[in-house]
C-alpha cells in the first residue's frame, strides 16, 4: 500500500512538474483530493429503483438543503443511477443559467485520480448516467417530437481541456448498447454556456430501459481537462409551444449571494461591532429567465436569522432583511438585484463573543402557476407533469463572526503555489478597527498538491500601516512583525490548520500574512474562485514584491486575533529619532502624546513593568509602579504608527 502511495505522488508531482514549466512564481494548480466522499461509494453497484417517466430534468440546484455550498456535493440520487463521480458546485460554472453546475474532470468519487500509476495517462474519467427512462410510454404519434437539451461550458473555472480531450452524450438502446449521439472537443470562449438540442428519433431508443450519460475523455491524473454541465431537460413529446433550443417557464437564482461586509465574508466580532452598519453592504444575486417569448415580474424577498452568543448564552432572532418591487427579468438577459436596504446591526451587544448570520433569500416567479392562456400563467400541468421550476428559486447564505477575517467562502476550487526556492507569497487584510490589535495566528488550508513529502515554510506577518501597498517595494524595506517556521499540515474537504504564533504580534490598519519557501517542492494554499481579492496578493521575485495581476479568487489564509502575549523584544531596530516622552529624565511619572495607545514598559531584560495610564485630551500620563531606577524602554501606537523611546527613571 504505501508502495503504491509513493507511486501515486511520484506521477502526480512529475505531471505538475510539466504543467508549471512556465518558471511563474506564482501560478494556479488543481487540487488532487478536491472534494473526497465520506465513505467509499462502489459507483457499479447498480441503484435499485423505479424507472422514471418523462420529462426529465435538473438544473443540480436541489441536491443540499437551501443549496449551501459548504462542501462538495453530488447529482441528486433519484435522477441519476451513477451520478457520484461527478461534482456538484457553485464555484466551477462562469455565468451559470442557474445555480450549482455538475463538473467533470479527471478524478473519482473520491476525490482521487483515475490514474495512480501513470501521470499522463489519457482515458473515459467522470460519467455521469441517468436512472431508467419510461421511453416506451411515449406516444408513437408524437415521438418525433422527443428532444433533449442542456448547457455545456469548457473550461469555466476549472483546467483547460487539451487537444483530442472531448465530452460526449451517449444513449442505451434497446439491446443494452450505448450509442455516441454527441460529442465536442473544444469551445472558444470558455465563459459561456452553450445551449445543446438533440433529437430523439431512433425507434431503438423508445424502449422501457431508456439511459443516457455524459461524460469526458482527457487526463486520469488529477482535476483536468474540465467541463461544466447545466439545465440537462428531456420532453415527454407534448408541446405548449413549438419546441425551442431553450423556452422553459422557469426564472431562477443563477448565482449565490455576494457578502454583506463588504470585501469579507467573516470579520472578528469586536471589530465588527464596532461601528457594524459602516461595515456592512448591499449584497447582490443574479437572476436569469429561461423563457425567450415572454417574461414576467420577479419579486425578491429576504430575511436574516442573527444568532448572538453573549456569556455562554445563545440568542436567535429572524427580521425581514429585503423586499424588492417587482423586476422584468428576459431571456438572455441576466438581471442582477441589489439588496439595497439592509437590516441595522447598531442594537447588538459590543461584548458578545460570536455571532451566526443566516441569510435566506427567494424569489417570487409564479413559475409553477397553471396556464390559463398566453398571458396567463405559462406552467402546462401535462407538459411539465412532475417538474418544480421553483427549486432554484431559494438560497441561502451564513456569514460566521468570530476572530479571524476570511475573503474565501470556505470552499477551494484549485491551489495557489509558488514554484521557486526564495519566493515569497503573502496576502493583504485591511482592518476595519481603528485601534491597534492582537494577531495570534492563522488558520491556512494546505490542501494536497504535488510533493506530499514533510515540508517547512517561514510565515511571515508584515506591517501595512504607513505604507500605500508592497508595488516594487524591496522586501528588504519592509517591516516584518515576525517570521515563524511551520511544518505544514496538508488535509483534504476544506479542512483548516490553526497555525499559532509563539509570539503574538500587534497590528493595526493593514497588514500582510503570507510565507516564503526555501525548496522547489509544490506547497499549495487553497483558491476560492466564487468571489476575487486577487488583488490583495502580492509575490517577490528578485527581492521585489509584484501585485499579482493574473489569478482570480481568494487565498484560504485567515488571520486569527485575541488576546496574546506580545514580546517586548520585537522593539529592536524601530526606536524614534523623534522622541516624545517628557520629561526624559524622569522619577517615574512622565507623558506621552495625546491618543497614545497600547503602551508597553520593559526594562533592559525585557521584563515589563507596570504602570498606570491617565489619560487626558492632549496628552498620555504614564506613573511606573516600580521604586527601581535604571533604563526602561516604552513602546507606543500614535498617529498611524509604532514608537519607541529610551527613558531613564531617577531615584527619588
Amino acid at each position: 500500500m504505501k508502495k503504491t502511495s509513493n507511486m501515486r505522488l511520484f506521477f502526480v508531482s512529475m505531471f505538475l512538474f510539466c504543467y508549471l514549466g512556465s518558471q511563474a512564481q506564482l501560478v494556479q494548480v488543481p487540487i488532487l483530493q478536491k472534494g473526497g466522499a465520506g465513505k467509499k461509494i462502489n459507483e457499479n453497484k447498480r441503484i435499485q429503483q423505479s424507472a422514471l417517466s418523462l420529462p426529465f430534468w435538473d438544473d443540480f440546484s436541489f441536491n443540499n438543503p437551501h443549496h449551501l455550498a459548504a462542501s462538495a456535493t453530488y447529482a441528486n440520487d433519484s435522477l441519476w443511477q451513477f451520478g457520484h463521480s461527478v461534482w456538484v458546485n457553485n464555484g466551477m460554472g462562469i455565468n451559470a443559467p442557474t445555480l450549482n453546475v455538475a463538473t467533470f474532470d479527471g478524478i473519482d468519487s473520491l476525490g482521487m485520480p483515475y490514474s495512480i500509476t501513470n501521470a499522463y495517462a489519457k482515458g473515459i474519467a467522470d460519467r455521469l448516467t441517468s436512472r431508467s427512462i419510461r421511453m416506451d410510454q411515449v406516444d408513437p404519434s408524437r415521438r418525433d417530437s422527443v428532444f433533449m437539451f442542456f448547457y455545456y461550458q469548457y473550461e469555466g473555472n476549472g483546467e483547460a481541456p487539451d487537444q483530442g480531450d472531448t465530452f460526449s452524450l451517449w444513449f442505451k438502446n434497446d439491446s443494452s448498447e450505448w450509442n455516441m449521439v454527441w460529442s465536442t472537443d473544444s469551445v472558444s470562449d470558455n465563459t459561456v454556456f452553450i445551449p445543446k438540442k438533440i433529437t430523439i428519433t431512433d425507434p431503438r431508443y423508445f424502449h422501457k430501459d431508456f439511459q443516457f450519460r455524459f461524460q469526458n475523455y482527457g487526463r486520469l491524473s488529477g482535476p483536468f481537462d474540465t467541463w461544466n454541465l447545466d439545465y440537462v431537460y428531456i420532453n415527454n413529446g407534448l408541446s405548449q409551444y413549438a419546441p425551442r433550443l431553450s423556452d422553459f417557464p422557469d426564472r431562477a437564482l443563477a448565482s449565490s449571494l455576494t457578502s454583506i461586509f463588504k470585501q469579507y465574508q467573516s470579520i472578528p466580532v469586536w471589530h465588527f461591532l464596532h461601528n457594524p452598519d459602516s461595515i456592512m453592504t448591499p449584497p447582490s444575486i443574479v437572476v436569469t429567465n429561461q423563457r425567450k417569448d415572454l417574461q414576467q415580474p420577479v419579486n425578491l424577498d429576504a430575511e436574516i436569522s442573527i444568532a448572538t452568543r453573549l456569556n455562554n448564552v445563545v440568542s436567535q432572532n429572524t427580521y425581514p432583511f429585503y423586499s424588492a418591487p417587482a423586476q422584468a427579468v428576459f431571456f438572455g438577459q441576466p438581471k442582477t438585484f441589489v439588496l439595497d436596504t439592509i437590516h441595522s446591526m447598531k442594537g447588538l451587544d459590543p461584548k458578545t463573543d460570536s455571532i451566526g448570520l443566516n441569510l435566506n433569500l427567494w424569489i417570487s416567479t409564479k413559475d409553477n402557476k397553471v396556464k390559463v392562456n398566453f398571458n396567463q400563467g405559462d406552467y402546462d400541468t401535462i407538459v411539465y407533469k412532475g417538474i418544480d421550476f421553483r427549486h432554484n428559486d431559494t438560497t441561502a447564505t451564513s456569514f460566521s463572526l468570530r476572530n479571524y477575517y476570511a475573503y474565501d467562502d470556505g470552499v477551494a476550487e484549485y491551489a495557489v503555489t509558488l514554484t521557486q526556492p526564495g519566493s515569497s507569497l503573502t496576502y493583504q487584510f485591511d482592518m476595519v478597527y481603528p485601534k491597534p490589535d492582537t494577531l495570534v495566528g492563522a488558520y491556512i488550508y494546505f490542501p494536497h498538491v504535488g510533493d506530499e513529502s514533510n515540508q517547512v515554510i517561514k510565515l511571515q506577518v508584515i506591517d501595512g500601516s504607513t505604507i500605500s501597498g508592497l508595488d516594487s517595494l524591496s522586501t528588504k524595506s519592509v517591516r516584518i512583525l515576525k517570521e515563524q517556521f511551520v511544518v505544514i499540515q496538508r488535509s483534504a474537504n476544506n479542512n483548516f490548520y490553526y497555525v499559532k504564533l509563539d509570539t503574538a504580534v500587534l497590528v493595526s490598519k493593514k497588514f500582510y500574512i503570507g510565507w516564503a519557501q526555501s525548496t522547489t517542492a509544490t506547497i499549495g494554499v487553497g483558491f476560492d474562485k466564487d468571489s476575487n481579492s486577487g488583488s490583495k496578493i502580492f509575490y517577490s521575485t528578485n527581492n521585489i514584491w509584484l501585485k499579482n495581476t493574473v489569478l482570480k479568487g481568494n487565498m484560504m489564509i485567515r488571520p486569527v486575533f485575541g488576546s496574546g502575549k506580545v514580546k517586548p523584544t520585537v522593539i529592536t531596530g524601530i526606536t524614534d529619532t523623534n522622541l516624545y516622552a517628557y520629561p526624559n529624565p524622569s522619577h517615574g511619572v512622565f507623558q506621552l502624546p495625546g491618543g497614545s495607545q497600547n503602551v508597553n514598559v520593559v526594562d533592559i531584560t525585557g521584563r515589563e513593568i507596570p504602570f498606570i495610564e491617565d489619560n487626558s485630551i492632549d496628552h498620555t500620563q504614564i506613573s511606573l509602579s516600580t521604586s527601581s531606577s535604571g533604563l526602561f524602554v516604552v513602546r507606543y501606537f500614535w498617529q498611524g504608527q509604532w514608537h519607541a523611546e529610551k527613558i531613564m527613571v531617577l531615584q527619588q
